[in-house]
């Protein structure tokens, strides 16, 4: 009998300490699986930032263009110089009909606007005609870090809608990949049993990359003539 006690206590025993290994591996397991949504949960809000921020730069772009449409010496530039722009159509008019030839081979609005600008912005045109790079530049802003600021609240309203850490976070446009690029962190805090595995913070961090905007190479580029205006007839 009292063989048996010793049994059922030393059963009662292991029992226990199999529970708490159960209990530090389910708690191990638990942790490895947060690691991985806290990463997924940071690359996401950096890419859904870099996306915000390109939006901006084609809002602009776009507006950009209709301030030189609305400019009335644009139709004179056009009658003038109609050889020279060979296609004789706007450029939002160019602009479109490349975009719906890529929304027709099944690219997204977004995507396919910015390849159409990215064919029809290009340095030759953009370089004859300073009126519309002028534009262009006004918009985008000449210098790398005024497109970056252009685009700062956009990232940072995803950033913070996100739960990310705004101290933490880099805004770059890269003048490499003609691009907007956001790093940022996602805070990791560790589930913890209070005994065995310590509780642990660490930020993650993770890269978002915008859609490369290649017409803006030419935007920043030196260079560009006016075309001629000729001086209205006094009466």
């Amino acid at each position: 009998m009292k063989w048996l006690n010793n049994e059922r206590g030393n059963a009662a025993i292991f029992m226990l300490w199999l529970l708490g290994i159960v209990a530090i591996i389910f708690v191990l397991t638990i942790n490895i699986v947060k690691v991985y949504i806290v990463k997924e949960h940071s690359s996401l809000s950096a890419e859904q930032a870099a996306l915000a921020g390109t939006a901006v730069l084609i809002e602009n772009t776009a507006q950009a263009i209709e301030n030189y449409e609305r400019n009335p010496n644009y139709l004179l530039i056009r009658e003038l110089h109609e050889n020279e722009l060979a296609d004789g159509k706007p450029i939002s008019a160019l602009i479109e009909e490349k975009k719906n030839e890529y929304v027709n081979s099944g690219r997204d609005e977004s995507a396919a606007y910015i390849e159409a600008a990215n064919d029809i912005l290009t340095k030759s045109r953009l370089n004859w005609n300073g009126f519309l790079k002028q534009e262009l530049r006004r918009e985008l802003s000449e210098t790398k870090a005024g497109a970056e600021a252009l685009v700062r609240s956009a990232v940072m309203n995803v950033i913070n809608s996100n739960h990310a850490r705004t101290e933490d976070t880099v805004i770059s446009f890269s003048l490499d990949k003609w691009r907007v690029e956001v790093e940022s962190t996602v805070r990791f805090e560790s589930v913890s049993d209070n005994k065995y595995i310590s509780r642990f913070i660490e930020d993650i961090p993770q890269k978002g990359y915008g859609p490369t905007l290649a017409y803006m190479e030419n935007v920043y580029a030196s260079g560009m003539s006016f075309p001629e205006i000729p001086e209205e007839e006094s009466e």
